[in-house]
């Protein structure tokens, strides 16, 4: 990916979850996502993102930021510069998902139904 993209890193007092594994994850950021619909118009976002030790290992940009939190487990004031510049490493790294968006009008009707 090129060029800088923001990216909020969501703080909380329990880890995040994550959504493939179902273990404890390591950070939780916001990061922007879009696609184009059927009709051809630009749906932008926002999704949050999980760094999972175990799913991320191998991820490129993913493994020295996992690292860190196994070294240092939480951002302390001497560490901020190298955790930013980890973190903008895995960020400019992560890609979402794009939206089924035949499974998404199952589940939507599904929902209608009151059947999910």
């Amino acid at each position: 990916m090129t060029g800088r993209r923001r990216i909020d890193v969501v703080t909380s007092q329990e880890p995040p979850s994550c959504p493939r594994c179902g273990q404890e994850g390591l950070l939780l950021a916001r990061v922007p996502y879009g696609w184009t619909n059927a009709a051809g118009t630009a749906v932008d976002g926002r999704t949050g993102v999980v760094l999972c030790a175990a799913c991320d290992a191998q991820v490129p940009g993913a493994d020295a930021l996992i690292t860190w939190f196994h070294v240092y487990g939480s951002v302390e004031p001497d560490h901020t510069e190298e955790f930013a510049r980890l973190l903008v490493a895995w960020a400019e790294q992560v890609s979402v998902p794009l939206v089924d968006e035949q499974q998404l009008a199952a589940e939507s009707d599904l929902w209608r139904r009151g059947e999910l």
